[in-house]
């Protein structure tokens, strides 16, 4: 439409920028928002209108592009606001460079920019999951209670228990959720998520069994992160539990990962006929289903039967995927089939154009090692990549 309209012959204006640069992040045109940006330099709008340059940092971070975000966030220092310090922090943030996110939060502040809300949630997001990071995000958390929006706001509440939950402190993440002055199913859920994560499953499921006394009902990411739980319990009666309500709640026919949660469940509380069942039950299949498939056999000790459904999902043309042979790799060394062992493993750069990672490696260095193939181990070794 854009196209269309300049060969119509009529001139974009700001807003038509900001609406392109917004599509070319969505569209991962980076050939086509590179293009956009000269024009807009060109035609010296970075100079009247802030707002351009903030989309142009917000395109850039959608990219991964961090340096030209960041270049075009320097060149606006005359003009720039604090939604410019947040889009740069936020696309730090959000492209996983932890440290420069924080590097900027505190340049924000020392150069007279207040962080609101938007801020915190963006710097919160930088903290989780980085238990190297919690001092910091204490720190955030001080910040915030002293400004008093945590008390405010349930979406910054529900942040800084995803943070706590996510890096471990899962005490102070269940602090924060109990003092929230208002609780809903996304603040509960990352609680919930936090304890299945970290392997506390009896208490996502008290969590669980108090969201629902309170009346909130569950949606799709509480029931994965609860039937995550009852696989790394065993709660097996918990489980069908569950599942009947997911059932009755129709979301099985609309979320695909719910199946694959349900398969995965099963697997692990060592019932694959009835993982099974729950994967035949969708005629579209993914990748994810089709590994959690495999590994239900796996886990327990059913390998020709995982061997097979490989086959058939290659069969079916579904393109297996790293962990598919992970899964393949590690049933081959737990059961000691070398030649199976080394036939997927072949087929993985050779067939499927997949470059084995340093716990592929790990996996046939294992499987030679149990069958006494000490020479082949060794050979292997050498070839694996150098972070090994």
């Amino acid at each position: 439409c854009f196209e269309m309209m300049e060969r119509s012959g009529f001139w974009p204006n700001v807003v038509t920028y900001l609406c392109i640069l917004k599509a070319c992040g969505l569209a991962g045109a980076i050939g086509k928002g590179e293009k956009i940006h000269a024009e807009i330099v060109r035609e010296r709008l970075l100079e009247k209108n802030v707002s351009l340059g903030n989309a142009l940092i917000d395109m850039y971070a959608k990219f991964g592009l961090m340096a030209k975000a960041e270049g075009v966030f320097e060149s606006l220092q005359p003009v720039r606001n604090e939604v410019s310090w947040n889009t740069l922090i936020g696309g730090y943030s959000q492209n996983g460079f932890c440290e420069e996110a924080l590097d900027y939060f505190e340049q924000m502040q020392d150069g007279g920019f207040s962080p609101n809300v938007v801020t915190f949630l963006y710097i919160l997001k930088a903290c989780v999951g980085n238990q190297g990071l919690v001092k910091k995000g204490e720190e955030i958390h001080a910040i915030i209670d002293g400004l008093g929006l945590s008390e405010k706001n349930i979406t910054l509440g529900t942040a800084l228990v995803d943070m706590y939950a996510k890096c471990g402190e899962l005490e102070k993440a269940q602090e924060v959720h109990e003092n929230l002055p208002l609780r809903n199913v996304v603040s509960s859920n990352a609680l919930i998520s936090g304890y299945a994560q970290w392997g506390q499953g009896d208490k996502a499921l008290k969590c669980f069994e108090w969201m629902q006394s309170e009346g909130f009902s569950p949606d799709a990411i509480t029931f994965i992160c609860i039937l995550k739980a009852c696989g790394s319990t065993g709660a097996i009666d918990k489980g069908k539990q569950i599942h009947d309500n997911i059932v009755n709640s129709g979301l099985l026919e609309k979320e695909i990962m719910l199946g694959t949660a349900l398969v995965d469940m099963y697997a692990k509380c060592g019932m694959p006929v009835k993982a099974k069942e729950v994967f035949d039950e969708f005629p579209s299949r993914d990748v994810v289903l089709w590994n959690a498939h495999i590994s239900s056999y796996v886990q327990v000790g059913q390998v020709r039967e995982a061997f097979s459904s490989f086959a058939q999902m290659v069969s079916e043309g579904i393109s297996p995927n790293a962990i598919t042979f992970l899964v393949l790799l590690t049933s081959c060394s737990h059961a000691g089939l070398v030649k199976e062992g080394e036939m997927y493993f072949d087929a993985m750069d050779k067939v499927h154009f997949l470059v084995p990672t340093i716990e592929h490696y790990c996996c046939m260095v294992d499987l030679y090692v149990r069958v006494g193939l000490f020479e082949e181990a060794i050979a292997l070794i050498e070839k694996a990549p150098s972070s090994s």
